[in-house]
């Protein structure tokens, strides 16, 4: 009945990819923090500060800063108008 199962998960590994059920606690080398699946050896990054893995929004962030990509812009006085303009408006329906 063993063998049944093993091919089960074979396939499912196949057509869905490894689920990452098996980790590693979370390690901190060079400022990232991650855990390891011990099935494929994929890196799952990880909040230190949350205790939970990284969105793909957050990883992006976090690559991006590491690479110097991520600037803030200053608004110019336009800007600052059309910002200004737009949360004054009530969403409410008329």
């Amino acid at each position: 009945m063993s063998w049944i199962h093993g091919i089960v998960d074979f396939f499912c590994e196949i057509l869905f990819g490894c689920r990452h059920y098996k980790q590693t606690r979370p390690f901190t080398l060079e400022h990232q923090t991650y855990k390891v699946c011990l099935d494929c050896g994929k890196q799952i990054y990880y909040s230190a500060e949350r205790m939970t893995p990284l969105s793909a929004r957050e990883l992006r962030n976090l690559r991006a800063a590491q690479a110097g990509e991520l600037r803030v812009v200053p608004l110019t006085a336009q800007l600052r108008r059309l910002v200004a303009a737009k949360s004054n408006k009530s969403n409410a329906a008329a």
